[in-house]
């Protein structure tokens, strides 16, 4: 699959959004992982090896199969500047959770 041109400024507003959508609780952890990869223009096996996690946890996660440890979380969400926290259920339930990502992200 071809990769479209995206330049800096795009990036930088997708990733604006991102966190916007995770500090109003609004965005699954496969969401989060999915756009966090697009954002970094990598492959699955480059985002895992990049992040210091298997490639079998990106896909298990990204598919909405995952269990990952925390300690795994947190590789991944580190390069971002973010860390696993709790959030309160209600504010989930009261809220849209963001949909997964319909922007295709090229994948091995």
């Amino acid at each position: 699959m071809a990769r479209t041109h995206i330049d800096k400024e795009q990036l930088r507003q997708r990733r604006a959004v991102l966190y916007d959508a995770i500090a109003r609780g609004e965005v699954t952890l496969q969401y989060a992982v999915k756009e966090m990869r697009a954002i970094s223009r990598l492959t699955q096996a480059q985002f895992a090896e990049h992040r210091g996690v298997s490639l079998k946890t990106i896909k298990e996660i990204e598919s909405g199969k995952g269990n990952p440890t925390i300690q795994s979380l947190n590789r991944i969400g580190q390069f971002f500047g973010l860390e696993v926290a709790f959030v309160r259920t209600e504010t989930l339930r009261a809220k849209k959770i963001v949909p997964a990502v319909t922007e295709a992200i090229s994948s091995e």
